[in-house]
């Protein structure tokens, strides 16, 4: 995955790559509930409804092969993982500039990030519902990576589940160095998921599961902690860059640029801040930036840097 070679192998003084937020620590935790409890109750699904993977990248490859599509539809932009999920399966793969463009019809599966990385767009409830139900109408299965859904809403119950699978982890929002994810939907579809992870990667073990235990059961502590380092930083961004494709409370931001997006990275990089070509996600001439890693204070000594050196 370009993206990630270019996250691991890049070093630069600022981190404005990372899509997530700035690390927790996580309290020892001798007695947890048990994780899937407190994510069904978190969402109002039974357990039936649930399977805990070891992260939503691994959640939504579980998904795809549980529903064992014919084809795929992505949208542009979108997280790189998501787009070479079914080209590296070998599955015929098509691509739309939007969710309602996608041909839904039996043995198909539309596969997307809602809030949708890089852009922040995201559909409501109403409007999953709306697609969920088109999807089950003609005999298709939706995968939706909410990783950022935690970001943008606090109503978490009420999905859609029927042909319907839903992709989160502890990642993004709730970053430690413990990963733990769930996969949650259509019983018949997370049934097979749960078979599958069986198969391939038992688990998540004892200390994910109640470190995640812990973390879900402080979301809104969380959430006030990411949104203290997020603001002050999106509103700077603003400022410095009127045109940035930003949703409220989202961690990431897509910056246009007049010039090559990939030059303007290695150029940045150079300069001491390490962004992300908004190719690896089909968008061209745009960078995307990560706005919950640095507080504030040297994320705007890492936004001079930017306007500096920016193609405008």
């Amino acid at each position: 995955m370009e993206t990630f070679m270019w996250i691991r192998k890049s070093a630069g003084r600022y981190d404005l790559a990372h899509s997530g937020v700035a690390r927790i620590e996580v309290p020892p935790a001798d007695s947890a509930p048990p994780p899937e409890e407190v994510i069904a109750e978190m969402y109002g699904i039974s357990e039936r409804e649930l399977a805990l993977t070891a992260g939503a990248q691994e959640g939504n490859l579980l998904a795809f092969l549980a529903v064992r599509p014919e084809y795929a539809v992505t949208v542009a932009p979108e997280y790189e993982p998501i787009t070479k999920l079914a080209p590296g399966l070998g599955v015929r793969h098509l691509q739309v500039g939007d969710v309602w463009e996608a041909p839904l019809k039996p043995g198909g599966v539309l596969i997307f990030s809602n809030p949708n990385n890089p852009t922040g767009r995201f559909l409501t409830k109403k409007e999953l519902y709306e697609l969920a139900d088109e999807a089950r109408r003609r005999g298709a299965y939706l995968i939706v990576d909410v990783i950022f859904s935690d970001f943008v809403t606090d109503d978490l119950r009420g999905w859609p589940l029927e042909n319907v699978v839903f992709s989160h982890s502890t990642d993004k929002f709730y970053t430690t160095d413990t990963r733990m994810g769930w996969a949650f939907g259509d019983p018949a579809v997370v049934e097979r998921i749960r078979f599958l992870k069986d198969l391939a990667n038992p688990g998540p073990r004892n200390p994910e599961r109640r470190a995640a235990a812990v973390l879900l059961s402080r979301r809104a502590e969380v959430k006030q902690r990411n949104l203290s380092i997020i603001a002050p930083n999106a509103d700077a961004l603003r400022r410095a860059f009127p045109d940035a494709v930003y949703t409220p409370h989202m961690p990431i931001a897509l910056v246009p640029t007049n010039c090559d997006d990939y030059s303007l990275a290695q150029r940045l990089l150079a300069h001491g801040v390490k962004t992300v070509p908004g190719r690896f996600f089909q968008a061209p001439n745009a960078i995307r930036i990560g706005l919950g890693t640095e507080e504030p204070t040297r994320f705007r000594e890492a936004l001079q840097i930017l306007t500096q050196l920016w193609c405008r």
